[in-house]
């Protein structure tokens, strides 16, 4: 499990769902929400798009060695993703700023960008 924190600096508040039990938190503009112990999630703010909270939790993706934390999270966003592990807890910061540009950060762990294809054709 991971604790996100969302600092929204943009325009337009979003609704924050966790994708695996029931819980929803509205995020407004220029406000901070933290939710503790989250699993998977699904971040929406209107205007500029979703931001998916994957919990791995120990699988690793295939053809990343780095990063070696025990448990992971994938987060996807448009056409990006960013792949976090860490040890006990995962500890993230997202934030929107004033442009819809998202930034995120870790207090723990370790966390690389990466790509993933959004569609494949197996034949």
């Amino acid at each position: 499990m991971f604790n996100l924190k969302i600092v929204n600096k943009f325009r337009y508040s979003g609704t924050l769902r966790k994708t695996d039990e029931s819980g929803e938190w509205v995020i407004n503009h220029n406000h901070t929400a933290e939710v503790k112990d989250l699993k998977s999630a699904l971040l929406q703010i209107y205007t500029i798009g979703d931001v998916a909270f994957l919990d791995l939790g120990e699988k690793k993706i295939e053809g990343f060695p780095y990063p070696t934390e025990k448990y992971g999270v994938l987060v996807r966003c448009h056409s990006t993703e960013v792949y976090y592990r860490y040890q006990e807890k995962g500890d993230i910061i997202l934030t929107i700023d004033e442009l819809g540009y998202y930034s995120l950060e870790v207090n723990n762990g370790a966390v690389i960008q990466i790509k993933l294809p959004e569609l494949s054709i197996k034949n």
